[in-house]
């Protein structure tokens, strides 16, 4: 019958296990399978759109080389086998594979906007090919409403079909893998237990001899207070009210089977002499399969209260013996019993037997086990877990919620969960909190709470009620978790992420303006050059401003490129600045000796000025002359003719000051805030008749300022003038560096 109930147990099992394990899995597979589809076709469709959208300049241009290089790049991209490209239907205008193509791959056939197929090439690849036709959006625009324009070309994307194949079977195989282990596991487990349960049931005794054989003289000695204490006293008052009534032997067998409880009556002998009702189900033998048997076929390998030396010390002592022990079911079970045993004796003190009331103690038990279970689970979780009474008084706290708060398990059981209010929510929050909870529902939400040190920590809260007997809430239960280092997180990658769009935008528009500045005195170089060729002979002075003025622009492009690499250099950090003690009077008399070639031309006038002695600053002397010829050269360039330039040596107890000052045309206010931004050029008057300069100067002079832990700043006023001031710190002094 054990046999037969377990085959029975773990056939209905494993088919609801596979049955639940195969569904989940199919679902699994078939989910991931579609995601991987959809993402292939919607990754190929997407690489072509893009490459014919950043095809058009390329295809105008007729820019092989260019789109070459694109291609390539695009090409080593994952799956991509091939990419080809055509300026017709029959023409094949530049081809990039990794894999060889045969000249029945090459020409297209599909001419539409878009299209998307599955194919096998001729070498025997499996691919997805997907298409896109390369239009003119200006033609497109300029056409709108006269037809659709034709396009530019086509794009081919052959993408590796056979390795989505391969991540697809790799996926069953997983799949498959990973649904036998949890079948291996979770049968596993389940034929433990069921064995465990199978083991947990013992054999139950029988009702005492004499009582069997109707022998009412026969007293139970009652030796506990507990229920099969109550149960003896029972039989006691049983047997002595049969006396009384001279009820016959049948009824008192009758009372003894109709017993809840399990009794057992055990001969001297020690085999069972009597059995009700209620033993025999909860054994599973039949009355004559136990009569005349020994004890100790209802007890696990002769264990028991009635097994061995216990079962004649008993008869010896003539005592009440209670106590836990396991019956051995008739299949092999076994159930955990609560057994109390009496001795029986008659009127002449012979020994009649033994009396066992035996309690089923198998749901007890699975509770206590489920307690111990859930007790040991809420302990070792890795959330804060509390519970509080109604009112919000904590009664239990987990080993967790001391590492959260700060607050012992002793220090909080009796305290409100006020104690963890930091004041940073309002009273609508929490009262929203409370008439959610106390209207049945689970609150879930984010709370800044207030640990025991003070500090304030951000947690993820879910409270649950607890229902008690009556169907009222009586508790709930509050699962923390500490959000706190996430948030912050959350926090630092979305800065990082703004930081790194500014980051694209600055970069984009200074390729931008590169480009702006390297083409447009490439263009007017170009011009001059062929409108001179193409022109008939001209006098030599003609040629000779032709060729001054491209010189002039060739100048131009040089410092700009010069400009930039420095920039360049100094973001990547390779500018070297060999700093030691200058004296900064000889670095502006160099520049006042300069500037005055330049200030001739405009005929302005730059004077030096020095009030002090000699300055020593700790600097580059090349660097520093670079610096201060930057502004010097603007200042002379935005002063009109006549005008004055004053440079102006300064000093303090920490710091030199260079103030260059000039009555020029000046800089609205407007643009004051952006002129150390690099390109920004100041939109400049038709009165004012200057040219404007690439943007780069000034950023170029803060950074070396700030590079020697220096200052640069500027104030202006349109039509009266400019001063720009360079602070830098004195030889030997301690200052601050910038950085700080």
């Amino acid at each position: 019958m054990k046999n037969t109930l377990l085959r029975k147990l773990m056939v209905l099992f494993f088919v609801v296990f596979f049955c639940a394990v195969g569904g989940l899995t199919y679902f699994a597979y078939q989910s991931s399978r579609d995601a991987m589809l959809y993402e292939f076709k919607v990754r190929g469709r997407s690489l072509a759109k893009a490459i014919a959208s950043e095809s058009r300049t390329y295809f105008h241009n007729r820019n092989v080389e260019g789109f070459t290089t694109l291609l390539q790049s695009l090409g080593e991209t994952e799956d991509v086998l091939a990419i080809l490209t055509y300026r017709s239907p029959q023409t094949l205008w530049i081809e990039f594979a990794g894999i060889e193509l045969t000249a029945e791959d090459l020409p297209l056939r599909e001419t539409t906007d878009i299209w998307q197929q599955d194919k096998v090439l001729s070498k025997g690849h499996v691919v997805s090919e997907f298409g896109n036709a390369v239009v003119d959006d200006t033609k497109l625009a300029l056409g709108a409403g006269q037809g659709a324009a034709s396009p530019l070309g086509w794009i081919r994307v052959f993408l590796d079909r056979q390795a989505l194949e391969q991540r697809l079977n790799t996926l069953v195989n997983r799949t498959l893998l990973i649904s036998g282990v949890i079948v291996m596991l979770g049968g596993g487990l389940f034929i433990w237990l069921l064995r465990q349960s199978l083991h947990l049931i013992g054999p139950l005794t029988a009702a005492t001899k004499k009582v069997a054989q109707g022998d009412l003289h026969t007293t139970v000695p009652v030796s506990s207070h507990d229920e099969l204490g109550e149960l003896a006293q029972a039989f006691n008052s049983m047997t002595e009210q049969l006396l009384t009534t001279t009820v016959s032997k049948n009824y008192v067998d009758n009372i003894i089977r109709s017993m809840i409880d399990t009794l057992i009556v055990v001969n001297p002998d020690g085999t069972i002499g009597s059995v009700n009702r209620a033993a025999l189900h909860l054994l599973g033998y039949e009355e004559q399969e136990l009569l005349g048997q020994h004890i100790t076929i209802l007890y696990q390998q002769k264990e028991g209260l009635l097994s061995g030396k216990s079962h004649e010390e008993l008869l010896r002592k003539n005592v009440v013996d209670h106590g836990e022990t396991t019956y051995r079911t008739k299949d092999g079970r076994a159930i955990p019993m609560l057994l109390s045993e009496a001795v029986m004796r008659d009127d002449d003190g012979s020994i009649q037997g033994v009396a066992c009331v035996g309690k089923d103690m198998t749901v007890i038990k699975q509770a206590e086990e489920q307690l111990r279970l859930h007790e040991t689970a809420l302990e070792s979780a890795a959330n804060a877990v509390a519970i509080t009474d109604r009112t919000g008084r904590i009664t239990w706290a987990n080993p967790s919620f001391t590492v959260l708060t700060g607050y012992s398990r002793e220090e909080a059981i009796g305290q409100d969960m006020r104690i963890l209010k930091s004041g940073r929510h309002d009273q609508p929050f929490y009262q929203n909190l409370w008439d959610t909870i106390l209207s049945g529902k689970v609150w879930q939400g984010e709370v800044i709470n207030r640990k025991k040190d003070g500090s304030l920590y951000i947690e993820e809260e879910t409270i649950t009620p607890v229902y008690g007997q009556k169907g009222e809430i009586s508790h709930f239960i509050s699962i923390k978790q500490d959000v706190t280092e996430r948030k912050r997180g959350e926090e630092a990658i979305r800065k990082a992420h703004q930081t790194l769009k500014e980051l694209d935008q600055l970069r984009s528009q200074f390729f931008s303006d590169i480009s702006h500045e390297l083409r447009t005195p490439l263009t007017v170089i170009r011009g001059e050059a062929e409108v001179t060729l193409r022109g008939k002979d001209k006098p030599l002075a003609e040629y000779k401003t032709v060729l001054e003025r491209i010189v002039h622009l060739t100048n131009q492009v040089n410092k700009l490129v010069g400009d930039l690499l420095f920039l360049s250099r100094s973001e990547s950090g390779t500018i070297e600045i060999s700093k030691h003690p200058v004296p900064l009077i000889d670095i502006l008399l160099e520049v006042h000796q300069e500037s005055q070639v330049l200030a001739e031309r405009k005929h302005t006038t730059v004077t030096l000025n020095s009030r002090n002695g000699t300055i020593i600053v700790n600097g580059d002397p090349q660097r520093l002359r670079q610096l201060f010829m930057i502004i010097v050269d603007n200042a002379v360039k935005y002063t009109r003719p006549g005008g004055t330039i004053e440079v102006n040596l300064e000093r303090d107890e920490t710091h030199a000051r260079v103030i260059v000052a000039d009555n020029g045309i000046g800089i609205p206010e407007k643009d004051l805030p952006h002129v150390f931004q690099r390109f920004y050029r100041v939109k400049r008057r038709r009165q004012d008749q200057v040219e404007s300069g690439t943007g780069l100067g000034l950023p170029i002079a803060k950074w070396i300022a700030e590079s020697h832990d220096g200052t640069a700043s500027i104030v202006s006023v349109v039509d009266r003038g400019t001063t720009v001031t360079v602070g830098l710190p004195l030889y030997g002094v301690q200052t601050p560096s910038a950085d700080g």
